[in-house]
């Protein structure tokens, strides 16, 4: 099965291809070469949207806008609604900006009260790449 990301066309079937990696894993850990690497579709959307929600605004170089303020909601205050409203929205706003193939189906947050007490939130979002009909899960923290 191909997907079509932008106008690349990524193919995730057994093939002569099977060995070209598509890029590295976030976060980034040893691999056979220097680093591992992500050699399917989906390995490599879930890697890319991982670096863009825990990556802060203004802290990649020569890219200032990269990233989501998702470490500054943290600190302000606000109920619970009005936070998880903030939470999505800024999760949508980036990923439609910096990653348009994904689409993000589902947002659930978890901030129970120790996490508050430590500035956390726990993220699990379900997204889908390209048109496919399967999705992905991914589930992380975010720390102030």
């Amino acid at each position: 099965m191909a997907y079509v990301i932008g106008r690349k066309v990524i193919k995730d079937t057994e093939s002569e291809f099977d060995s070209v990696a598509y890029g590295i894993t976030s976060p980034t850990r040893r691999g056979d070469v220097m680093f591992e690497q992500t050699f399917t579709s989906f390995d490599a959307a879930k890697s890319n949207l991982r670096n863009l929600l825990l990556t802060k605004q203004g802290e990649r170089v020569m890219q200032p806008e990269f990233g989501t303020g998702l470490h500054s909601l943290l600190f302000e205050q606000m109920d619970e609604a009005e936070f998880a409203k903030r939470v999505e929205e800024t999760i949508t706003q980036s990923v439609s900006f910096w990653l348009p193939y994904i689409q993000i189906e589902d947002i659930e947050i978890d901030m129970s009260d120790e996490m508050k007490d430590r500035n956390m939130v726990g993220l699990k979002l379900l997204f889908r790449v390209g048109s496919t009909i399967e999705t992905q899960e991914l589930t992380f923290s975010v720390r102030g």
